[in-house]
């Protein structure tokens, strides 16, 4: 009995120990927020969409990228007349901070406008979408995915009315 005259009952279970009822609570509390967690890791939606620069590889993917493209249309038969006497170097670096700027990297590029860029130069719709297609071979090879290509191409398409004059 205890003081009040009533008589005690013995509890068994969790509650009866309460170190075994927190170790039980923590256990249960665990294996919810791992269902969670995985829950929200199998989720389609990202919580916050990663810029297309850091999704392209970033600086490195970028260079890459750059690098192949500007020695692809330097090279290639249908696009090389604008490449005559040109810095390539100078050209590469120009173009991947660019492409930085344009595609959310942490990069600002206040050189000269795309039309400004091009001007005098004299290129024909033939002579852009062979670079068109030199971009999206290079892609391809760097194994850049759909979306991320399609985002790209989206974000430089505009530029067609800049640098085609002919």
């Amino acid at each position: 009995m205890n003081q009040y005259g009533k008589s005690l009952r013995v509890l068994r279970g969790p509650i009866a120990n309460p170190s075994a009822s927190l170790r039980t609570s923590a256990r249960v509390l665990a294996a919810l927020w791992a269902l969670l967690f995985a829950a929200g890791c199998s989720s389609v939606v990202p919580l916050a969409k990663a810029p297309l620069y850091d999704r392209l590889g970033g600086q490195a993917g970028v260079a890459r990228v750059v690098d192949r493209y500007v020695d692809a249309l330097a090279s290639d038969p249908r696009t090389n007349r604008s490449f005559d006497r040109v810095n390539l170097r100078r050209v590469k670096d120009k173009l991947a901070l660019f492409l930085c700027s344009s595609t959310g990297g942490r990069c600002t590029y206040d050189d000269d406008d795309m039309k400004t860029v091009h001007a005098g130069m004299n290129i024909r719709e033939a002579e852009f979408y062979a670079g068109v297609e030199l971009l999206v071979n290079i892609l391809n090879d760097e194994h850049v995915a759909a979306r991320e290509k399609n985002e790209l191409l989206a974000i430089l398409a505009p530029a067609k009315n800049d640098v085609v004059t002919r």
